[in-house]
């Protein structure tokens, strides 16, 4: 099984609970890790024959740079579904960083996974 890691991508949406977080944009930093089968595409050397991180990367851009909800868990669920939506993946983690949740803390994460 072959691993690909997309490393603290950056992006800012409206997310939280509370009234000013409604309105101001805040960072959030998305890390994925996905498991897939990479040995068709190790032999063909071709992009058709493999999982195509830029595209899994842009997909979780337009995620969360669309998203209003008030939890970082449901933003993570949504991220997630869109991941294993592929059937190739067999297997996918994804943790997003909220920065300045807490003024005392570089950030508060939240992380899901799943498997097929």
């Amino acid at each position: 099984m072959a691993v690909i890691r997309i490393n603290d991508l950056k992006v800012r949406t409206l997310i939280g609970a509370y009234s000013w977080e409604r309105i101001n944009k805040q960072e959030l930093i998305i890390n994925i890790t996905i498991e897939y089968d990479a040995s068709k595409a190790g032999r063909s050397d071709k992009l058709k024959d493999a999982l195509n991180y830029e595209s899994v990367a842009a997909q979780a851009i337009k995620t969360a740079e669309r998203s209003r909800y008030a939890l970082l868990e449901k933003l993570t669920t949504k991220l997630l579904a869109g991941i294993m939506s592929d059937s190739r993946v067999e297997a996918a983690y994804v943790r997003v960083d909220k920065t300045h949740a807490i003024p005392q803390a570089r950030c508060v994460s939240f992380e899901l996974s799943a498997e097929r």
